[in-house]
């Protein structure tokens, strides 16, 4: 239920059944009847729905901070691997070449195996290996002077923050919110639509109009709470642009040795 299809689907259920249920009672209860409850109805609607409108903005709420979470962990991950690609140039010749290709098989199986997984709601099974890789080849390192010891340590700070992300990341695409929720949230709903049935019209096709402006309300923001549960999935899902951005400008970067090093040597 993440598409715009899904949203119009549902607008379209929610409209129908509160139109439903408004000609069932038009037909089965007298407007007399509702008018002597109006000032009941009033009370209980107020408190039924201030508390529903408060309880599903705070659903939204935590939705959009976990997609807004999301995007930030991809963005630091993306970063994360960025810097380890720029850090081991310092490295020596057969560390070097063997970290940065790495890096540019980890971006290719997160852009073109675990994203797609992740968007399907699929348990992500790739990236570990070439992740787990990615760690070996960076504490096997073997420094050759200080310098390269202190890249080592900052390659190392830089995998655990990426370690970190990744795993966030993976977390947030596979969790979702507990089928117990969205009971709440559908009840709820269906009982705030129910008691505005008691406030009765004489011009039935206004109060059909206003009912449906209502359902219409109610069924965007439960889609609006869908699509922001699973953020890498639907119309506003998460797309890889970070890791798109860092394999077509930075890891293209040919693997020689850095210029400024070869010059120290040959004043040396």
């Amino acid at each position: 239920m993440y598409t715009l299809g899904h949203a119009v689907l549902l607008t379209v259920i929610f409209v129908s059944l509160a139109l439903l249920g408004q000609w069932l009672v038009n037909r089965f209860v007298k407007h007399e009847e509702l008018e002597l409850h109006h000032s009941a109805g009033e009370a209980m609607m107020g408190v039924v729905g201030t508390l529903f409108s408060v309880l599903l903005g705070f659903m939204v709420a935590s939705a959009m901070d976990k997609y807004n979470d999301a995007r930030m962990h991809d963005e630091q991950e993306a970063s994360n691997v960025a810097s380890i690609f720029r850090v081991a140039k310092g490295l020596s010749d057969s560390d070097r070449p063997r970290i940065r290709q790495l890096c540019r098989e980890y971006v290719d199986t997160v852009i073109n195996s675990e994203w797609p997984e992740m968007e399907k709601n699929i348990k992500i099974n790739h990236g570990w290996e070439t992740y787990q890789e990615l760690w070996e080849a960076t504490v096997a390192a073997v420094p050759e002077n200080d310098r390269q010891s202190n890249l080592q340590q900052g390659l190392i700070a830089s995998m655990q923050s990426l370690g970190e992300n990744r795993r966030a990341r993976i977390l947030l695409a596979q969790t979702g919110m507990q089928p117990a929720l969205w009971c709440i949230v559908g009840l709820g709903a269906i009982i705030t639509i129910a008691l505005s049935y008691i406030f009765a019209s004489q011009f039935p096709k206004i109060q059909g109009f206003m009912t449906s402006l209502v359902a219409t309300a109610m069924a965007l923001n439960i889609w609006l709470l869908s699509a922001y549960s699973h953020p890498y999935s639907g119309e506003l899902r998460i797309k890889p642009t970070m890791f798109l951005l860092l394999k077509e400008s930075i890891l293209t970067v040919p693997d020689t040795p850095s210029r400024y090093l070869h010059d120290e040597k040959t004043e040396k």
